[in-house]
This record gives structure tokens, sequence and C-alpha cells, in this order.
């Protein structure tokens, strides 16, 4: 309606078979949106074919998304709507009528039949319909809904949606994570690099994890850094722990290096003991001729997941004799055993089970599992009923031998088993009820309606015992998978405790000066104040003594000094970096890590905005301009006192006076209004001049050395950049300077100084007037 819009989203991660659903409004960019594909990167698309969908949707598509596979389902038939999502899950029996909470949210609550959706979850059961779709055409529909793994989708907001002029003043933090938009993990090149891959990143910096699971938790925690201080300092405390205790580190690092992907072979072990899926799946129709070779990997899977599991009980032990002295009580819980929910579970019984169960190295071996007495009962019964059916037949034979006198035995093969063989010399003492069967020399076989009834009994036990051993190995992969909740909290512990491990191993790794910044009561005035801080991507690849460390100062409890810093320099100065520098410092001291700097000292961020670079969206039919003012009205409409704001060359898209007048207007708003942290770097120098003596602002600048300074021909001006943030204002930006770096003809940068010093005496002539 009008510029707002709402969508239904359904991520699925069909290797851990977990479902992420959520609804949501969003506005004209769809800010919220790009986020989620930005925290949750997907690589496969489905959405509906609709010749009404939303432009900014298409957008989002030809966008960020350009280069993920998609595919447009029909309405309805595809991309089925709530009502019959709901009614296809109930006919589908996945969840037995113990219903996720999570999906639960989008069904109303007084219909205990789950079929009728909530009003505002129609557009979550859509989505989650039309992946309910897809999955069934891909024959997987029941191993991954059976998980029963949902987790409701909620956009972090900061709850302010203003219009420009209203009250400015927000409240208190209540956000339980910051947030970083799509554009925010662009522009500072958390995730991704702009090639698309991962070298310079924060993530490449930062993420030193051991497992698969622990990596895939620590992108989370990179995308969302929590707003709760004691959350916050606990993991500090954990951080101080591990690298006092850096032997214990070590070896536990060394444990977690050998686990396979935990998590993933919990999904498939889920599964392959599946006893619920119908005849018309392949599984139940396909003719094996691999099936030793198959049955192989899949016993091959369990007992990876259990000897990966036995290695992590491993790791409480390493951490007994220091235990009482942690000081993180997060840490403590990864590496203590107990049934809480925050520790790590008791895994002794489960692993003592299995570990008995069969003969691992037999079924590996021969890909099939023999299960020892007492773990399978209907294994146990049918090996009963074998054993009682062949002594009733070796009592009956024994009674025959004393009926003929002699020595009697069973022969025969197949159908013809259990013919009972006497010497022809007892043969008189045949009854009416033996019945010859055949002879050889010397010997008859005979036939009783006795031994008939006996050995039907035993070919009936064989046929449950054959039932039974084909279907154990199916059994034996549902008990484990009954024992899921115990194997996921181990799980969670050790991915935790991974984190922990990488943000330690990340501080350790800083030899230069770090610190552990110091956050602010909730109630302390918005400030950030960093003391020699270095940018952390460039620290890990050039060093420290190839970068020149720089102070910042944004807001102060004490003095107040200004919250906007309005930053100039010469090109290629350092301004971006210098910016790029503050909001990643900032997210790495709400993750917990120490920071590269002598110094930090901050109030919590809710959220970082970021307006750095400038380039058009062909795609989306988004001029560079344009794209520009979208960034800067989502930033002008949700931020908060709380903010991070960092705004690089606002304007340049446009005209000159244009710009200027945008970035003025801008710059007042966030100054004066908004009051949040900013640092805004400019090259409109008419734009310093304006808030020289503003007291909501500083102005600041990248220092550069001009050697051989010459007014008339800047062509023989060398300029030395300095990379050292200095107060006040630069006087002029050294444009010419790059473009003789470039490589442009000196004719031309000359011609081009002549026209720049005409239309600034034409201006100062203008002012004079």
């Amino acid at each position: 309606s009008g510029s707002s819009f709402s969508f239904g989203v359904c991520f699925v991660d069909t290797s851990v078979g977990k479902f992420l659903l959520g609804q949501f409004s969003d506005d004209h960019f769809c800010s919220r949106l790009r986020t989620a594909v930005s925290h949750y990167p997907p690589v496969q698309v489905l959405y509906e074919n609709d010749q009404a969908l939303p432009t900014c949707l298409r957008q989002v598509l030809e966008g960020p998304l350009h280069s993920v596979p998609r595919e447009a389902l029909k309405s309805s038939k595809e991309f089925w709507d709530a009502p019959r999502t709901l009614k296809q899950l109930r006919e589908g029996n996945y969840f037995e009528d113990k219903y996720p909470e999570a999906l639960g949210h989008f069904i109303d609550p007084e219909d205990s039949m789950h079929l009728t959706p909530r009003e505002d979850g129609c557009l979550a059961l859509k989505a989650l319909g039309a992946c309910v779709w897809y999955l069934s055409e891909s024959l997987i529909d029941e191993e991954v809904l059976t998980m029963r793994s949902f987790e409701r989708y909620v956009p972090q907001e900061t709850h302010v949606d203003r219009q420009i002029g209203g009250d400015r003043k927000s409240s208190p933090i209540s956000l339980n994570n910051m947030i970083l938009d799509g554009v925010c993990l662009q522009n500072l090149e958390v995730l991704r690099n702009p090639s698309g891959g991962t070298e310079g990143t924060l993530l490449a910096t930062m993420d030193f994890c051991c497992t698969p699971f622990g990596k895939r938790l620590f992108q989370q925690w990179l995308c969302s850094p929590p707003c709760r201080v004691k959350l916050i300092e606990d993991r500090q405390r954990a951080v101080d722990d591990l690298l006092k205790y850096a032997e214990e580190a070590k070896k536990t690092r060394e444990l977690l290096q050998s686990l396979p992907d935990l998590e993933r072979l919990l999904s498939r072990i889920h599964g392959q003991g599946l006893a619920r899926k119908g005849t018309s799946h392949p599984d139940q129709r396909a003719i094996l001729y691999e099936d030793t070779a198959y049955n192989k990997r899949k016993i091959g899977n369990l007992l990876q997941a259990l000897e990966g599991f036995r290695k992590t009980v491993k790791v409480a032990p390493l951490w007994a004799d220091v235990l009482s002295s942690l000081t993180s009580s997060t840490l403590a819980g990864c590496v203590s055993v107990d049934s809480q929910q925050e520790h790590f579970p008791d895994l002794t019984e489960a692993l003592e089970f299995f570990e008995n169960a069969f003969d691992h190295e037999q079924a590996k071996k021969e890909g099939r599992v023999t299960p020892s007495a007492g773990v399978d009962a209907d294994y146990d019964e049918a090996m009963r009923l074998v054993k009682t059916a062949n002594k009733a037949l070796q009592e009956y034979l024994a009674q025959q031998g004393r009926h003929f006198n002699c020595k009697a035995t069973y022969v025969g093969t197949g159908k013809n088993r259990f013919q009972i063989e006497v010497p022809e010399s007892s043969a008189r003492y045949a009854t009416s009820d033996h019945e010859l069967h055949g002879q050889r020399k010397g010997f008859r076989r005979y036939y009783t309606s006795e031994v008939k009834r006996l050995a039907a009994n035993l070919v009936s036990a064989e046929e449950a015992q054959e039932a039974a051993v084909k279907d154990i190995m199916r059994r034996i992969f549902e008990n484990f998978d009954h024992r899921r909740a115990q194997w996921e909290q181990a799980v969670r512990c050790i991915a935790l405790l991974d984190c922990l491990l990488s943000l330690a191993q990340y501080s350790g790794s800083l030899t230069s000066t770090s610190c552990t910044p110091h956050f602010l009561p909730t109630d302390s005035e918005p400030c950030l104040r960093v003391k020699a801080g270095f940018h952390p991507c460039l620290l890990q690849h050039l060093g420290a003594a190839t970068l020149i460390p720089n102070d910042l100062t944004l807001g102060d409890p004490e003095s107040c000094p200004p919250l906007l810093a309005l930053i100039t320099g010469p090109n290629m100065g350092g301004k971006s970096t210098l910016m790029r520098q503050a909001g990643l410092l900032v997210i790495i001291a709400q993750m917990g890590a120490r920071v590269p700097a002598e110094a930090c000292e901050l109030t919590l961020v809710d959220r970082i905005f970021t307006r750095l670079g400038a380039s058009d969206r062909i795609t989306s039919g988004e001029s560079t301009f344009f794209v520009e003012v979208n960034e800067t009205s989502t930033i002008l409409r949700h931020a908060t006192e709380h903010s991070l704001v960092l705004l690089d060359e606002l304007g340049r898209g446009t005209s000159t006076h244009d710009g200027m007048a945008l970035a003025h207007a801008v710059v007042k708003e966030l100054a004066e209004s908004i009051c949040c942290r900013t640092l805004f770097s400019t090259h409109y120098h008419h734009l310093v001049e304006s808030f020289r003596k503003h007291p909501a602002v500083h102005l600041a600048h990248m220092a550069c050395m001009v050697e051989d300074e010459n007014e008339e021909d800047p062509t023989e001006e060398t300029i030395v950049f300095l990379y050292k943030c200095a107060a006040g204002p630069c006087p002029k930006s050294y444009g010419f300077n790059a473009a003789k770096l470039a490589g442009i003809p000196l004719e031309v940068i000359r011609r081009a100084f002549e026209k720049s010093r005409q239309l600034e005496e034409r201006i100062q002539m203008h002012r004079a007037n």
C-alpha cells in the first residue's frame, strides 16, 4: 500500500533440515528484504510468476540476486496459497500433530486441525508452500520437513520511522542485536569483497573456526553482533580466559579440527532412519545393484557421527582442572557437563549404547548391521523364534531316532529340507504317518505331518528374521535420531565454543597494540573514542609497520564534544578507509573480541548506516545519484541517537550546487536533529566553511605534505599522503594530483587548472557583488 510492501520469506537449508520463516512490511527500497538475503545468501530463489510483481522486488531479483539461479513458479499450482500449504502439511502428516512452535505462530491458534492461517501469516505460509512443493518435486520433503526444525525470521528494527523535523530522540536500545543491512555488509566488506570472494573481508580476517558448523554460526555472529553489554562482556571474559589458558585452548582446537560436520550428519542419519516413506518413493522401488556400497556409505555416516561425538566428550576433561577459575559463564557452560540447557549434555549412556549395539568393524566391512542382544526387540524376537523352531526340530529328530532304534538325521535342501533319513534296516519301524519321500543305497527318507509343521514354523521364523535383518539398519539409525535433542545440544555447545575460540585466536593474533573495548553504561550519552586504531583487515594483510594508526573521537559523556566529524582531505588520502575502519572496529567490539587499538571506549551501537562508494545499478534502472539518495533516505528515516552513520562524499552524483545543498541539509539534520555518531567526508569546501563554527560539528582532515608547491602549475607539485587524521579542514582537495597519478596528460591538467581558477574567480566576484 503506497510506498510500503509486505513480504513473506522462507529460507531452507536442506543440508541440515532447517527452515527460517517470516513475514514483514518493508519500504519502497526493500531494505529488510535486501538485508535478509545478505544475512542468508541463497543458492537458489523461488518466486511467484506474477505480472503484478512489485518493481522493487524485481530490482532485488535483478540486483543482489542477479547471479543466483531463479525459478518462477506458477501461482496456485506450484506456488501454493496459505490454506493449501496447511492442507498439504496436514495430509502429509509430517509433524504428527506436534507442529513446530515457530510454524504455529503463523497458524490460527483456535484451529486445532492447523488448517487456518493467521491473517498476518498468509504470505509466510505461501512462501513455505512454494518450498514444500519444490522439496516434494525433489523427493526430499520427508527428510527435511520431519526434522521439525523451524525458526521465525523477524527483521530487527530500531523502531524509528519519522518524517523530517519530527522528534529525534529515541528510547534506549531495545534490540538484541545490531542491525547490519545489506548495503552496510557490502560497503564494509564484512562477508564478501567486490569480486564476490572473501579475501580481505572481515570474515576472512576473524574466522579461525575449526568446524563447519562453527563457521556457520560465526558468520551469523558477524551479521548480527549483540546489543547487550552483559553478553558482550561475558564474551570478552571468555576471550581472556582462553588466552590465559592457552594450552587447554590449543588442545581443544586440535580436537575440534578433527570433527566432521556433525550438524549435517544428523540430518543425513535422520533421513536414513525414516520409516514413513511411501511406496511411491524411489527408495522403496529402486533396485540397487551396488546395495552393499550404498549401505557401507550409510553406515559410514553413522560411525563418523559417533566418532565425532566421542571426541566432543573429551573437551570437558581438558578444562576440568581450571573450570572453577573461568570467569565467563558462557565458556564454563560449553566445557562442563550438565543437564541444563546452556551446558554440554552427558552423552555417556548414548555413546555406550551405540558402542555395544553392533560390531562396528564388521558393519563397515560387510555393509550390514548385526545388532547385539537387547538392542532391537524385533530382531531379538525373530532370533528367539528361529532358535525355538530349530530346538523343536532337533527334539523331534531325537524322538524319531528312538522310534527307529537308530541314528536319524535330517537331509535335503530348499523345500526338501528336514527329510528324516534312517538305515534301510530300520525301515520296518515306519508307521502309516511316515511318508516315503526318497531313498539312496542303504537308507530311506521320510516325511511326517509333524516334521512338516515344525519346518513350516522354522520357515516362518526365518522370514521374520530376514525382515528384521533387512530393516535393522534403518531402525538403528532411527534409534540414533530419537536422541537428536541430545546430539543437537552437543553441536550447539561445540559451535559456541568454536566461535569463542575464534574470537580468542583473532584477539591473540593482534601482535601489535590491542585492547579490550570498554562499554559505557546504557544511559550514557553516545560516544565512540578510539586511540591509535588500525583498519583490522589491512592490518592482517599489510602489518602494523606499514600502517598509520589514527585516533577518533565522536562524543564524550564528560566534555560533550561534537558527535559529527566533517572530514576533508586529498583524493586517495584515506578518508574512506578511516570511515570503514570505524565501522569495522565497532562490529569487532560488539562481537566481544579485542580491537587493534591502544584504547577503545564506546556506548552500544544499534545500527551502522553506510553511504560509501558510487555506482549505478543498470539492471535495476537506478542511476548513481538515485542510489545515493535512496541510501541517504534510509539513514534519515531510521537512524537513532545510538546509530553510527558513515557518509562518503554525498552529492557527487549530481550538479555541484544541488549536491552541496543536499549535503548541507543532511549534515544539519544529522547534527541537530538525529544527534548520532557520524563520519561525513566531503570535497565541498564551501560546505566545510558553513559548519566551521557549528557546536555539533567537528572539522577534521586527512593530512598530506606538499613538495614543490606551485600556485601556478599543479603538475609541478608532489603530494605525500600522511594517512593521519588531523584537526581542522584541509585547504584543498588536490584533485589535480590524482589526475597526474592516473596518467592524464600534463597539458590537459594545466588547462583544467586554468579553468578551475577562472571558475573560482567568478564565484568570488559573484559573492562580492
